[in-house]
Parts: structure tokens; C-alpha cells; sequence
């Protein structure tokens, strides 16, 4: 088989190539959703009032964050398809293009902190805590875009293992910073609370982006993969954004929808809302599997089509598919069978004032099976999401998944659950079903859209061919 335009030694689409980009990138999304869970664990020992705050401002915050993080994202498929392509030297220009996009996003973000987040938590019984946290992590939201700016330059290549240990080092900053901040240290530090949180968090963040800018920026990069290239091209932002904004604005809608689930557990009662924290960050914290597949799954398909071997993009999903049942065998053992310990340890020894009763416990058990599969469909979908990404079919994720956290989430979880003021069991069985009709969708879109027709690069590849008179020349191939 050919594997001039492979991204590792191994056969194109395989198990071995898909797990060799994903696996770093599932190591470098572990640690960063660690930070998450670890700001959950040092806040429900804070206090159960500032767990449950974190989780329904930070959802909202990560709606935000996240839609302007996926559109800075693209540039990993502009990459992917240049580097398949071998137009090595127009690597760096869209990497540059969500670099400017990144700065232009203060322009939202710090409105939205100022005067937005007063709006959004009014007359909420966490108010005070919520508008803190949300409004920091506004302040902070461009170094988010930024990390993923970044990020795409490299997992485009299929140069993902310093992401690991650069993860690594955002999320020990994280975890000092949390112990200093939110508690406090006497006489040096004060005690910030659930503000601390929120500016641990970015500081990590922060620390990514740069260290990221600086490896872009290597002579190295500069010289044969357009590193160099920082002046605005409207035409290349046009073609990210393009493709870039319906996936941000999909993903801030579903995050959004989201935000909208826990607020409607929060008005039901502390137990709905307790209970679905705690079972959302078990759920953030594992989907760094389905995040890394997702994202190698992209680089891998974007690379084969950018190569014009779009018939290997079913090979990969066959691949990914597999890596996903392994995954998941693991994860029932430990999520399914017997969770009282692991829960009590993280979330509710301290942060209670008396021992759970029977009635949470049952109820927490059957909703962490129901989130246990609701993160089964989810890594099915997200591989999906990553091949037709790849490919640049991002209008059909907008359209599909923005109606269907609607219309097949909240609506029948408010007429159903809080209108009959159901238990949280509920509520939990109905993301399952969701989950499983959004995947169906991806499926068919997948198996019989126009993903194969859409060519993101080809108008770039025939200009510079007409221009040349000659294929382009290949910069020295660092991939192997």
C-alpha cells in the first residue's frame, strides 16, 4: 500500500496509525480535562454550593469558549490537507489567520464578562459565585483559542507528543494553583474560592498557549512551513471561518443546551443538580478518549484527503470503532459495577455534613450507568464528527446537532421531568436516547452525504500548479 502521504510508519488507516496520533492526543486532552475535574474535586471540598456553581456558569463559560475554540481549531484541517497535499510552505498561513481570529475574540469576550454575566445568573440561589467564575474565564477566553490556534499546526502533522507533556505541565500548574488559591495560604495567599478556580484554570491554559507559540514559531517552522507567514490573508480566514464557524457555533449551541440542562436540574432541587455534577464530570473526564480519537481521526482522514485517497476514510472509522469498544469495556468495569467509593473519595466526604442516604445513593447509581452510556454513543458520534470535519462538511453538524439538543433533549426533559417533577433518573435516561438518535443522524450523513464532493484545498493546489508549471516542491518531510 502507498504510504508516501502516511503520517507514521504504519499503514495508512489503520489501528496502529489512528492510535499512534490519537493516543498522544488523548494523553494531552486527559490533562487538560483533569484540570476541569480537579477544579470539581478542591471545590466540592470548598463546598457542595460552589461544586454545583462551577458546573452551571462553568457550562455556560465553556459554551463560549469552546465555540470560539473549535472555529481557531480549523486550522488543524487546513493543515492536515496542505500537509497531505505536500504544499508544505502554506502550513503556517492558516495557523496565522486563527491566530488574528483569536485576538479579534477579546472584542466579544470581555464584553460578555463585563455586562454579560450579571444578565445570564440573575435571580440564580448561586448567583454571586456563578457571575465570579463566569466572568473570569470570559477574561481568559482567547488563551483558550489560542492553545487550539496552535495545536492544529502540529496534530495536522501528526506531531502530537510534546502536546502530552505540555498538558502535563498546564495541569500541575492547575493543581498548585487551585490548593494556593482557592483555599488560600495564611498569610501569603488569600483564600478566593470558587475565583480561584477560575484563575487556575486559565493560568494553565496560558501556559499551553505560549509554550506552543514558541515551538511554532522555531526557525525550523519558519523556514519550510510558512511559520513565517503572519500577515492577514482574508481569503485563507475566509475559508477557516467558512468551515470553522458552523462547527463553533454547533458546539456552542450544544454546550449552551447543556448549560440549560443543569440550570433546570438547579431549579428542580439541590439533590437533580448534585447528583448531574457529579455525573458530568465523570463524563468530562473521560471523554478525553472520544476527544483524542475524534481529533486523530481528523488529522489521519484530512491527510488521505488532502492525498486524494478518500476511499482510506472508511478504514479509519472501521479502526476507530475498534479503539472505542476497547475503551469502553474498560471503562464499565470501573463505572458500572461499583462507583459508591470513588464518588464519596472525590465529591462528598468533606463537602457533606452527614452520611448519603440510600434514596442519593440509587439514584446516583443508575445515573452514572445512564452517563456510562450516553459517553458509549458519544464516542461513536464524535468519531464521526471528527472524519466529516475533516472533510469540511460542518454545515450538517450545525443544522443536525443544534436542533437535536433542542428538540430531542430539553424539550422532552422539561414537559417530562420538571413538569412532573420526575427524579434526576430521569433525566439521565433521556441523554442516552439522545445521544443515540444524534448518532443514527451522523451515521446516515456519513454513510450517504456529500462529504466525498467537498474539496477545501484544490482551488489553492490548481493556482499554484498554473503558476509554477510544476507540482509544488516538497519542503524536507519531518513526519517520519
Amino acid at each position: 500500500m502507498n504510504q508516501t502521504n502516511s503520517l507514521t510508519r504504519y499503514p495508512p488507516g489503520s489501528v496502529r496509525e489512528l492510535w499512534s496520533i490519537s493516543m498522544p492526543l488523548m494523553i494531552s486532552t486527559l490533562a487538560s480535562l483533569f484540570m476541569i475535574f480537579t477544579d470539581r474535586i478542591f471545590l466540592a471540598h470548598y463546598s457542595i454550593a460552589a461544586l454545583n456553581a462551577s458546573v452551571t456558569a462553568g457550562t455556560l463559560a465553556w459554551a463560549l469558549m469552546i465555540g470560539v475554540g473549535m472555529i481557531t481549531a480549523m486550522s488543524e484541517i487546513f493543515v492536515a490537507q496542505y500537509n497531505g497535499a505536500k504544499q508544505y510552505h502554506r502550513l503556517g498561513v492558516p495557523v496565522w489567520q486563527m491566530i488574528w481570529f483569536s485576538f479579534f475574540s477579546l472584542a466579544f469576550f470581555i464584553p460578555v464578562a463585563i455586562w454579560g454575566a450579571p444578565l445570564f445568573f440573575k435571580g440564580s440561589i448561586y448567583a454571586e459565585m456563578e457571575i465570579e467564575f463566569f466572568r473570569w474565564l470570559m477574561f481568559f477566553g482567547p488563551s483558550y483559542a489560542l492553545m487550539t490556534t496552535f495545536s492544529g499546526f502540529f496534530i495536522g502533522r501528526g506531531k502530537t507528543k510534546m502536546l502530552v507533556w505540555l498538558a502535563v505541565g498546564a495541569n500541575m500548574i492547575n493543581i498548585a494553583l487551585d490548593r494556593a488559591l482557592i483555599f488560600g495560604i495564611p498569610g501569603i495567599v488569600p483564600e478566593m474560592g470558587i475565583k480561584g478556580a477560575a484563575i487556575a484554570t486559565c493560568f494553565g491554559y496560558m501556559f499551553e498557549a505560549s509554550m506552543l507559540a514558541a515551538l511554532f514559531l522555531r526557525k525550523e517552522n519558519r523556514l519550510h512551513y510558512g511559520a513565517s507567514s503572519y500577515k492577514i490573508n482574508w481569503e485563507e480566514m475566509k475559508k477557516c471561518c467558512k468551515v470553522g464557524f458552523p462547527q463553533g457555533i454547533f458546539c456552542s449551541l450544544e454546550v449552551f443546551g447543556w448549560a440549560v440542562f443543569y440550570w433546570l436540574m438547579t431549579e428542580l432541587s439541590e439533590t437533580h443538580i448534585t447528583i448531574s455534577s457529579i455525573c458530568q464530570s465523570f463524563t468530562i473526564l473521560l471523554s478525553f478518549f472520544c476527544d483524542g480519537l475524534s481529533r486523530g481521526a481528523a488529522a489521519v482522514a484530512g491527510n488521505l484527503i488532502g492525498a486524494k485517497q478518500r476511499q482510506l476514510v472508511s478504514k479509519v472509522l472501521k479502526s476507530g470503532v475498534f479503539l472505542l469498544v476497547i475503551f469502553n469495556l474498560i471503562v464499565g468495569i470501573f463505572l458500572v459495577v461499583d462507583p459508591d467509593d470513588t464518588v464519596r473519595l472525590l465529591f462528598l466526604e468533606q463537602g457533606t455534613t452527614g452520611p448519603v442516604d440510600i434514596v442519593f445513593q440509587g439514584s446516583l447509581k443508575i445515573c452514572l450507568i445512564y452517563a456510562f452510556l450516553y459517553l458509549f454513543f458519544e464516542g461513536m458520534r464524535w468519531l464521526l464528527s471528527g472524519l466529516l470535519i475533516a472533510a469540511g462538511d460542518t454545515m450538517f453538524l450545525l443544522i443536525a446537532g443544534s436542533l437535536s439538543v433542542w428538540f430531542c433533549l430539553l424539550l422532552p426533559i422539561y414537559w417530562i421531568v420538571v413538569k412532573g417533577n420526575l427524579s434526576v433518573d430521569y433525566a439521565w435516561g433521556m441523554t442516552v436516547v439522545y445521544s443515540a438518535l444524534l448518532l443514527l443522524a451522523y451515521w446516515v450523513r456519513f454513510k450517504y452525504g456529500a462529504w466525498q464532493k467537498i474539496d477545501l484545498i484544490d482551488g489553492v493546489n490548481k493556482e499554484e500548479n498554473s503558476l509554477a508549471g510544476t507540482p509544488a516542491v516538497s519542503a524536507p518531510d519531518l513526519l517520519e
